[in-house]
């Protein structure tokens, strides 16, 4: 028999804004706050700029060739969030380390046969994932 809880809202009993979910095997337990993705975009540099799809992304900019500037529309805490990115077509995304708590800035590249790295270049589909506190 199936049931279904309808609410609007979850409130902790000992920490407002933090629940604990148990989970696997009914042993291990997974806080819902620190547990989710607070942000993300999935977005295409090659030949035109798209954004395909984002959450708690205002906007992209394009820098220029394998260059994008994401801005965050629920600032983090601090800018130690964690931040993964991955691209096709060039290789590799990374995270340039021009970030702050509203800003994340991803450079595209790739690596020829010898592990040399190549100039920044588009993607047909860049991913990036923030996981952290938000302010």
């Amino acid at each position: 028999m199936a049931s279904t809880l309808k609410i609007n809202t979850l409130t902790g009993v000992s920490t407002a804004g933090s629940i604990a979910v148990t989970g696997e095997g009914n042993s291990t337990t997974t806080n819902l706050q620190q547990g989710l993705c607070k942000a993300w975009c999935h977005y295409s540099t090659g030949g035109t700029f798209v954004n395909k799809d984002n959450f708690n992304i205002t906007s992209l900019t394009d820098n220029g060739a394998g260059d994008c500037t994401l801005t965050i529309t629920n600032a983090f805490n601090n800018s130690d969030y964690a931040d993964t990115c991955s691209s096709n077509g060039v290789g590799t995304a990374i995270d340039n380390g021009t970030k702050s708590t509203t800003l994340c800035r991803i450079q595209s590249f790739g690596n020829d046969s010898s592990g040399s790295s190549l100039p920044l270049g588009d993607a047909s589909r860049t991913s990036m994932h923030c996981m952290g506190d938000l302010a």
